[in-house]
């Protein structure tokens, strides 16, 4: 009957220029008493929202209770950069086994992509999307070759792509910033926010939402049937129990020693005017990864807003000052200019933070954590996708249901062990340190 206590709790800046975008809502109200359920979900962004929706179809006389810490679907959810991505840039893994191993992890991601391209059809979500595919670029000559060798393994695996340089290139994103991109055509683009908030709007009226409720702690009740968990102002008892937090996973003490977050911060400018539009060439609206690890996340939205991401830290807590996002929207605006130098003045009306959840593998987390508790979560930067399929997935699995995404998902690689705190920490940093040096080029 061990209890186990949340060491952070959630709480993001209030900056993310893609809510400030939404219509302002009223939240739904704060756990206050004592509440029993037979099912918790424990986190409301796109894996919280996709398990509760899921559990409502497999148990429609279930009491079916969500919890969340801030405001649903405003967290990290809502604060990535919009890529729904199924092929990611690798350069190598051309024997059978690495092949396979890339098949796998592939054929989960393109499960992700159906299944969020499935939900905004069905209940008619705007959330600006656009398959149009995206784009891997590097401005440094010695990252091409990494690229070259990313278009080997995808021409091996029969995915539609095209290697573009020069005017084609200047001309498609309207900078002559980089030197080579590899458009893969699996790509979808959407607006994050608007995403979460439609998820959130249509789901089902049998889910009790709480928000700005963060769970303190929760414990396995002396009856064994069930769990509680304890708020600020109130507590609910389960039958069963599901971890939705992805960053959150290790604070929770699930796969603690398997699971690490990060701090990413992010600007997004005012709409371009025409005559800036004009400057850039008026390009059709596209998004780039960097070929090189720790290098700027960059969109053009359809709006003709630009979206840069070009910092990756360790940081001790959740939320950002204003002067912390102050200093790292110098960052943006640096990278902002190297792109697209003819474009004046301090463009960005927003500045951000979120977190994503990693472990040592790029694997995830989808697991039976102990009778009557399951998680889901830990999607390595790929969280939009793999957060709407892994939600669905671990209702089927904690239902007694199982499907071929599950078996396809249980076939992943498991998180590795990681080592321990303070060291787990000082080598994450490092690491980040090594990594922005190299990609000091593609920032």
């Amino acid at each position: 009957m061990k209890t186990k206590i949340i060491s952070t709790l959630p709480k993001n800046d209030n900056n993310c220029g893609w809510i400030k975008q939404l219509p302002s809502r009223t939240s739904q109200p704060s756990l206050a008493r004592e509440e029993l359920a037979d099912w918790v979900v424990l986190g409301a962004g796109y894996t919280g929202l996709a398990t509760a929706r899921q559990l409502s179809k497999l148990h429609p006389q279930a009491r079916i209770i969500l919890l969340e810490g801030q405001k649903a679907g405003e967290g990290s959810s809502a604060r990535n950069s919009g890529f729904l991505v199924d092929s990611i840039l690798n350069e190598s893994h051309f024997s059978a086994a690495g092949l396979e191993e890339y098949r796998k992890k592939y054929e989960i991601k393109h499960a992700g992509v159906k299944a969020v391209q499935q939900m905004v059809a069905e209940l008619g979500i705007d959330c600006d999307l656009e398959a149009s595919g995206k784009f891997h670029c590097t401005a440094t000559k010695s990252n091409e070759k990494k690229l070259l060798n990313f278009s080997k393994l995808l021409s091996e695996l029969e995915l539609k792509h095209k290697i573009l340089e020069g005017e084609e290139l200047r001309q498609r994103l309207g900078s002559s910033y980089y030197r080579m991109a590899l458009w893969t055509a699996g790509g979808v683009m959407l607006q994050p926010a608007k995403l979460a908030r439609g998820m959130l709007d249509k789901l089902p009226e049998q889910v009790e939402l709480f928000e700005n409720s963060p769970v303190l702690s929760w414990r396995k009740l002396s009856n064994s049937e069930g769990y509680q968990l304890s708020t600020p102002s109130g507590q609910v008892s389960c039958k069963k129990l599901i971890v939705t937090v992805n960053g959150f996973l290790a604070s929770c003490g699930v796969k603690a020693n398997r699971t690490f977050p990060l701090t990413l911060t992010a600007g997004l400018t005012r709409p371009l005017t025409a005559g800036e539009d004009e400057a850039i060439g008026r390009p059709d609206s596209w998004g780039v990864l960097s070929a090189q690890s720790m290098g700027a996340t960059v969109r053009l939205t359809k709006d003709r807003r630009i979206l840069m991401r070009n910092t990756v830290e360790v940081w001790p807590s959740i939320n950002m000052s204003t002067a912390d996002l102050q200093t790292r929207k110098e960052n943006h605006i640096i990278g902002l200019k190297r792109r697209f130098p003819q474009l004046g003045g301090d463009l960005f009306e927003s500045s951000w933070s979120g977190t994503i959840c990693i472990s040592g593998n790029n694997a995830n987390v989808f697991t039976k954590v102990e009778d009557g508790v399951y998680a889901a979560g830990c999607y390595n930067a790929s969280g939009i996708g793999m957060g709407v399929l892994f939600g669905t997935e671990i209702a089927n699995l904690a239902s007694g249901e199982m499907t071929e995404e599950i078996r396809m998902i249980q076939t992943n690689s498991k998180p590795m062990y990681l080592p321990p705190q303070p060291f787990l920490r000082w080598v994450v940093g490092l690491r980040i340190l090594r990594d922005r040096l190299l990609a000091r080029h593609e920032q």
